[in-house]
C-alpha cells in the first residue's frame, strides 16, 4: 500500500518534470545580413515557423526572440529568398538573405502601400528626373503634368 502511494507520487513528479522540461523556451539572439553585401536587412520577419511568434530585425538587422527546445526559425524579406533555421543548441545566429531574382516583380508605390503592376486600377507611367517638367513645380502633379 505505501509503496504503491510512493510509486503514483514518483509517476506525478516525472510527469510535471518532463512536462515543465518540454515547454522550457531559450532566448536567441541574431543578425539578418544581405549575402551581396553584407549590410544589415532591416525591418525583416523573423517567426517561430509552425506559430506566430515572432519579431523584425532592427536598424543593425539584429533580433531577440524566445523560442521552444527544437524550434525552426523561418526568415523573410521582400525580394529575398526565404530562409528556414533550425535553432538546435545555438544561442547566437548570423542568417545570410540572399536576393531572389523571381520574387521581384514591377511594383508600384502608392501613397499607402505597395501594389503590383498588374493590380493598380488607373493609369501608371514611370518618370526618369529628366523627363520631369522644367520650371516651378509646386507639387508633384506639376512635374508629371503631359507626360
Amino acid at each position: 500500500m505505501k509503496t504503491s502511494f510512493l510509486n503514483r507520487i514518483a509517476v506525478v513528479a516525472a510527469t510535471m518534470l518532463f512536462s515543465v522540461a518540454s515547454f522550457a523556451q531559450t532566448t536567441i539572439t541574431g543578425t539578418v545580413i544581405d549575402a551581396a553585401n553584407d549590410e544589415p536587412v532591416i525591418g525583416a520577419s523573423v517567426l517561430v515557423q509552425g506559430t506566430t511568434t515572432g519579431t523584425i530585425t532592427d536598424f543593425d538587422g539584429n533580433f531577440t526572440l524566445s523560442v521552444p527546445a527544437g524550434a525552426v526559425l523561418q526568415i523573410s524579406y521582400m525580394g529575398y529568398k526565404t530562409q528556414e533555421v533550425p535553432v538546435g543548441s545555438q544561442t547566437v545566429l548570423r542568417i545570410v538573405l540572399h536576393e531572389d531574382s523571381e520574387l521581384l516583380e514591377e511594383v508600384v508605390v502608392v501613397g499607402y502601400g505597395v501594389v503590383k503592376k498588374n493590380d493598380a486600377t488607373g493609369a501608371v507611367t514611370a518618370i526618369k528626373p529628366d523627363d520631369q517638367n522644367k520650371g516651378l513645380n509646386t507639387n508633384a502633379t506639376d512635374m508629371m503634368q503631359g507626360k
